[in-house]
């Protein structure tokens, strides 16, 4: 038997066929505007402590499918062995089951700061300087402190940051360590001032034979911005990768301590409307 076509038949396989060879039109993604990246990079800044809070609130998992192995490896190790086979694999796992006991309490002590400077400071938002880094990296940017910074201020965001107050206790102190012999520094700490003065009356650094604290001054305020609006003489970039495309989007940073923890507060932003007001702070109050 004959099989019948319709003469306006047209088989799947053709039409694949013919899509094929066919050229296809290009899809293009619409190029997000400065003003855009701006304000994208403004609401990852405003908005990371909700990401920080969601992700602090879930633990890692302690449970472990070698338990029976970790029995073993105690009787071996009260016996004496230190060095067998199993022995090495248990401390695999139990260094492996610390790391995620440390990194719960790690989000455990963030929650309480967040709690904290949350309800002292409700029009302030928190930030961690690692999500500081991590988005400095994403957008090719960088911060430090504000004599650095070479740019532009407008006149609204001098009023940010002439109206930023908070608690002497919450206030972020460093204090440098120098070497007696040398005079050269050690170390850098992070105190709040009450913290300071308790070290003074304690005599702490005043044994010249090994070191002494030259001074204690408060933290200055930071700032977000393209490197080249920073002044770099003596300094350098480290932990990112710096690219052509600048972003004019610079964004004030207030360090703050708790549990001897440095932390920031976001004090203010601005970007290509350098002459209108930003209303960053009232959409994020």
């Amino acid at each position: 038997m004959f099989k019948l076509f319709h003469p306006f038949f047209v088989s799947d396989s053709l039409i694949e066929e013919q899509k094929a060879v066919m050229p296809q039109p290009t899809v293009t993604t619409p190029q997000k505007t400065i003003n855009e990246i701006i304000e994208e990079i403004h609401d990852t800044f405003y908005t990371e402590v909700d990401r920080l809070l969601d992700s602090a609130k879930i633990d890692n998992s302690l449970e472990t499918d070698k338990q029976e192995l970790l029995d073993k490896c105690e009787r071996l190790t009260a016996l004496g062995f230190a060095s067998t086979k199993e022995v090495k694999e248990a401390q695999k796992e139990i260094t492996r089951i610390g790391d995620l006991r440390r990194d719960n309490q790690e989000k455990r002590k963030l929650i309480r700061a967040i709690n904290h400077f949350s309800f002292k400071y409700p029009h302030y938002k928190f930030i961690t300087e690692d999500s500081v880094k991590k988005i400095c990296q994403k957008y090719n940017l960088v911060y430090g402190e504000i004599d650095r910074y070479i740019g532009t201020v407008p006149d609204a965001n001098i009023k940010h940051m002439e109206d930023f107050k908070i608690s002497e206790t919450d206030e972020c102190f460093v204090y440098k360590t120098i070497s007696a012999y040398s005079l050269v520094g050690v170390d850098d700490q992070y105190v709040t001032n009450l913290k300071f003065e308790e070290l003074e009356k304690e005599g702490i650094g005043i044994n010249y034979q090994t070191a002494y604290y030259t001074s204690c001054n408060k933290c200055p305020l930071e700032i977000v911005a393209p490197v080249k609006d920073f002044d770099m003489r003596g300094k350098k970039v480290s932990d990112y990768n710096i690219s052509k495309i600048e972003i004019p989007d610079p964004i004030v940073l207030k360090p703050v301590l708790f549990e001897r923890m440095k932390y920031y507060l976001i004090v203010t932003a601005w970007g290509l409307e350098a002459s209108d007001e930003l209303v960053v702070n009232e959409r994020n109050n």
